[in-house]
């Protein structure tokens, strides 16, 4: 069983180390958003890690850009990826949960499971699905950036640019990437799903690097 941890980062170095310490033993890639840090001392854990920092910051209006270039350049041969940001805190197994959920899902086209936001998935979202409760998890036909899939995830994503005029109308909106990638994989009729209960949760209230004055109205 081979996983791989996605984890995007940006200047949250002690965070990022806390979520790296309670991910040992499985194979992780830091995707960093040009933070003012480089955490060459990955390798004093014993699993394989690497750290790519990108040459530029993305932010939120450009983070399609960025989960562009992940997705083009996922590394190959893991049978499921898993996606973090790198504030939150995991749940005790953690991995071994997700994937049991994820393989309890009787759906051929499943694509993602998501791990928070359990609140939201109680009201349609992007596509305006109405959710449907399976027991453990539920259908959402929406994904935000904390999820598991499997490789074919790559080979069916498309995510195009998103439109700057939108933080124009709002600014605090936010990245508009689980937006886009919810309504493609929607459209072309592959299942999204929730777990009924949040497997990760963010670290204190510290405040939103990516979209500040949004997180200090909403609380995660």
């Amino acid at each position: 069983m081979n996983i791989l941890v996605n984890i995007t980062s940006y200047n949250r170095k002690k965070m990022l180390i806390n979520l790296l310490a309670q991910l040992k033993g499985f194979d992780i890639k830091v995707w960093d958003d040009n933070s003012n840090f480089k955490i060459e001392y990955l390798h004093k854990w014993d699993n394989k890690q690497t750290f790519y920092q990108f040459q530029e910051n993305h932010g939120k209006k450009l983070a399609w850009k960025k989960f562009n270039y992940i997705f083009e350049n996922m590394p190959k041969g893991y049978d499921y990826y898993i996606f973090l940001p790198d504030d939150v805190e995991l749940v005790e197994d953690f991995i071994y949960k997700a994937i049991d959920l994820w393989e309890s899902i009787e759906d051929e086209k499943k694509i993602t499971l998501s791990f928070s936001n359990v609140k939201r998935t109680r009201k349609p979202n992007w596509t305006e699905f109405k959710s449907i409760d399976f027991g453990e998890y539920i259908q959402t036909q929406w994904v935000d950036m904390m999820f598991i899939c499997e490789p074919r995830f790559f080979d069916l994503v498309k995510l195009t640019e998103v439109c700057q005029t939108r933080w124009e109308i709002n600014e605090n909106l936010g990245s508009g990437v689980g937006s886009k990638i919810s309504h493609h994989f929607h459209k072309l009729g592959m299942g999204m799903y929730n777990t009924k209960e949040n497997l990760t949760k963010h670290i204190g209230n510290k405040k939103s690097l990516m979209n500040p004055k949004e997180r200090k109205k909403t609380k995660l």
